[in-house]
């Protein structure tokens, strides 16, 4: 846990908490330790923990049974869906919250199809459209792939950065999107009240060989955004 980071502990807890449940740590219906050892475990006040763990029950990650605990959900059914854009007319410009280079977590590790002991840079920033917080972007790239990453402008799209400056051209993406409710820290970010609906987008990009590069989890304003279908 890093209390100087600006991102609330909660929320770093409740990132742990699902990167437990993504590695199979705790599986479908396995119960998960209470409040009072969890805020042991990580030097917490129970209250923390609560929030993060009531922030997870209404992502629908979590459930809790009476007098019994708190569990880990079935994950959500994949289905079939649509590709995914922002019109170019609403700007491209980012805010950078934050940008590392940090050790791969396992369930992106699996994802990008690298090693265990390959590093990647977590890039997280606040879409803006047309100057207005719109969406929270937080994306995982191989260091490998993008030597001085750091040095790079990151108000642009990640896409456009990655094919000028290191050649690497996204060319085919896999997409989900789920309904979610803004917690408060995300609702702050992104300038609305908490408890406020919002779209969870969760793309994989891949380049021209199949080889997926960059994995970006977006949270967007629903007062920001419509999907918009077309049939052949």
């Amino acid at each position: 846990m890093n209390e100087n980071n600006g991102i609330p502990l909660y929320y770093q807890l409740k990132e742990i908490i699902k990167e437990k449940i993504n590695n199979g740590v705790w599986g479908v219906d396995d119960r998960i330790p209470n409040e009072i050892d969890l805020a042991k475990q990580y030097n917490l006040s129970r209250s923390t923990v609560r929030q993060a763990i009531l922030t997870l029950v209404r992502e629908g990650a979590l459930y809790r049974k009476q007098g019994r605990g708190t569990f880990v959900a079935k994950p959500k059914l994949d289905a079939d869906f649509i590709n995914f854009y922002f019109p170019q007319d609403l700007g491209t410009q980012h805010k950078l919250i934050r940008n590392k280079e940090m050790e791969c977590l396992p369930s992106i590790n699996e994802l990008l199809e690298i090693q265990s002991d390959q590093k990647v840079y977590e890039l997280f920033r606040i879409r803006l459209f047309n100057e207005e917080p719109a969406a929270l972007e937080k994306s995982y790239i191989t260091s490998d792939l993008v030597p001085n990453f750091e040095n790079n402008n990151f108000e642009g799209r990640l896409y456009d950065l990655l094919s000028d400056e290191y050649g690497i051209d996204i060319v085919k993406a896999e997409n989900y999107i789920e309904p979610i409710i803004l917690e408060e820290y995300e609702a702050s970010k992104l300038e609305v009240q908490p408890m406020t609906p919002a779209l969870k987008l969760t793309r994989l990009g891949k380049d021209m060989t199949n080889q997926p590069v960059v994995f970006t989890e977006s949270i967007i304003r629903g007062d920001r955004c419509r999907i918009y279908l077309k049939s052949r």
